[in-house]
């Protein structure tokens, strides 16, 4: 197998990964992204020592366990500024409310 074979069977195994990540997480897409990035990467060098299979295998497990990891990070703080996010428009809400109440208390007074 060619390195140019393996790099476009990499590409396409990443393209249906990818496409196929709708209903994924965000640490769940980068062990997939990191898993195929590392397999690819691990082919590349492993081929250079005559064991692709065993490149790939290590750098597939290597990339995905990167992947996870960044993707857990990532995924927390997409958690945390929803929350905060949500408790911001919580508040905005609270505050127009008594800016309506306000007014028309203001309102009641002139007459």
């Amino acid at each position: 197998m060619t390195i140019r074979s393996i790099g476009l069977s990499v590409v396409g195994v990443s393209l249906v990964l990818v496409s196929s990540c709708a209903y994924l997480n965000t640490t769940q897409k980068n062990a997939l992204g990191g898993g195929a990035l590392g397999a690819g990467a691990g082919a590349l060098i492993g081929h250079q020592t005559h064991h692709t299979a065993g490149g790939a295998a290590i750098g597939g497990a290597l990339g995905a366990l990167a992947g996870t990891v960044f993707g857990y990070q990532v995924q927390q703080q997409e958690e945390r500024s929803a929350a905060q996010q949500s408790q911001i428009n919580r508040q905005q809400r609270e505050i127009n409310k008594l800016k309506k109440e306000q007014a028309a208390g203001r309102s009641d007074d002139r007459y």
